[in-house]
């Protein structure tokens, strides 16, 4: 009875094909999105995309940009700004991950000349350019650390002969017993970061913005599939009999999950008002615009995907697969610029990566509307085929 019981239970997945999508297809596809972006965070297939400026052309300034434009790791775009403000703008407006200025002679030991220019929400990316580029110094630019101590082991012996040489052992001792009290030379790099003074607006406003879309899938897929369980129980049929046929349908469930999404970001934003207080108020237009286009968007997917399939369990695979994988590569989970370049490009394909840019770009950079426009449209257009999809298929199946 028992090997019965199995070999039951082993042909409702093998006939049931999207059970088995979902329970041998969706987990490598998952894994592979998650190893391609852990695996190169740290590493090169990071890439992040760099705003470079200098104050200066010196020639040893100019070897150091070359290293760093030859660097694989990094995507350095093309052309040098002379101005700090510039390159922060780059990184304020998002078109660059992170900045980095020139801003003073590389060998003066006396000032910090290298300035990473970091969003507060990418934190990571400013660490990790940082790290970086004090390997690409060691590595092509090794005179400028040796130029950068010099003056202070000058300064603490005054020289390099065999007594002075004892001199300098006994000050390093003295400088390792109390390393509090030494005046040490500034570092060669400092982090700045960018737009407010803290950085936990910036990563709320773009994780309240991730997580929004995130539900607004699961929402929308889940009610969306009402039309289906509509379709099987004849209710579909008996309104297409009036001169609208089933269009009513399709937009009326379209209507209520955009109305539906917008009260559910709503609250998620709400929250983050009040509690972390990410300022709304202020931009209230613009996020209204954009949580109806992200709201129309989600709606609009999910009677694509309820009107494709036949069965409801069929519905909540296909569902389950493309809000997992959609959210994995939109940057629901995982900030996009910590993925590799095709990945990144690959989720320019998805809702999540227009919605939480626009959010993003609206609660944090205060870009207004005009600025935003492009990823409104990108989610309407969404809405408008996914909407049209749908009523297409309600008509072929009604003819069926």
């Amino acid at each position: 009875m028992i090997l019965s019981m199995l070999r039951v239970m082993a042909l409702s997945v093998i006939r049931d094909r999207g059970a088995l999508a979902l329970a041998f297809l969706l987990p490598p596809i998952i894994f592979i999105i998650f190893a391609a972006i852990f695996s190169g965070s740290n590493g090169e297939e990071m890439r992040l995309h760099v705003a470079y400026g200098a104050e200066a052309d010196t020639p040893i300034i100019q070897r150091l940009e070359a290293a760093l434009r030859d660097d694989i790791s990094l995507r350095v775009i093309a052309g040098r700004l002379s101005d700090r403000d510039d390159v922060a703008r780059m990184v304020e407006t998002g078109r660059a991950d992170v900045g980095l200025f020139v801003s003073g002679d590389l060998e003066d030991g006396a000032s910090s000349p290298i300035i990473v220019l970091v969003d507060p929400a990418k934190v990571i990316a400013g660490a990790s350019l940082s790290g970086q580029v004090q390997n690409l110094i060691a590595l092509n630019l090794p005179e400028i650390g040796v130029s950068r101590t010099a003056p202070l082991i000058g300064q603490l012996v005054g020289g390099f002969r065999p007594e002075q040489q004892a001199q300098l052992d006994a000050a390093l001792a003295a400088i390792s017993d109390d390393a509090a009290s030494f005046d040490a030379a500034p570092g060669l790099i400092t982090l700045q970061n960018i737009g407010s003074a803290t950085s936990s607006g910036a990563t709320i406003s773009y994780y309240a913005g991730a997580v929004a879309i995130l539900f607004l899938l699961f929402s929308a897929m889940q009610g969306a599939a009402t039309l289906i369980e509509e379709r099987h129980s004849g209710i579909v049929d008996r309104i297409a009999v009036g001169p609208a046929g089933t269009d009513v349908v399709v937009l009326g469930k379209f209507l209520f999950l955009t109305v539906q999404g917008v009260l559910q970001v709503g609250l998620i934003f709400l929250v983050a008002a009040m509690i972390y207080r990410v300022d709304v108020t202020h931009h209230l237009g613009e996020w209204l615009l954009t949580t109806l286009s992200a709201s129309a968007a989600t709606a609009g997917l999910g009677l694509a995907v309820a009107s494709a399939c036949t069965s409801k369990q069929q519905a909540q695979t296909v569902s389950t697969f493309v809000v997992l994988v959609s959210s994995a590569i939109g940057g629901s989970m995982v900030p996009r610029f910590m993925m590799p370049p095709w990945l990144q490009d690959v989720g320019w394909y998805t809702p999540n990566a227009w919605a939480i840019e626009a959010y993003h770009g609206i609660l944090w950079r205060g870009e207004p509307l005009k600025t935003v426009a492009p990823e409104l449209a990108w989610l309407i257009c969404i809405a408008m085929v996914g909407v049209i999809l749908s009523l297409v298929i309600s008509r072929l199946r009604l003819r069926l």
